[in-house]
């Protein structure tokens, strides 16, 4: 009966064991590529998206100041 005892309170008992940090995110890691929009396009699509100087408001007149 008393190695039962042992058994079941040795199962429910705390330990306190010291767990190993995870590593830390690095704060100053090296920049991901761009995978956005822009990313996607090419060099000559860049360069026209970059140098466009047009109107950036797109649709009807009537929504732009709703």
């Amino acid at each position: 009966m008393v190695e039962l005892a042992k058994k079941f309170f040795g199962w429910t008992a705390v330990r306190l064991v010291d767990k190993p940090l995870p590593e830390p995110e690095p704060v100053n890691a090296q920049a991901r590529p761009m995978t956005g929009f822009f990313a996607g396009l090419s060099a000559e699509q860049k360069k026209q998206a970059l140098d466009y100087r047009g109107e950036e408001a797109h649709g009807d007149k009537e929504f732009l100041h709703a």
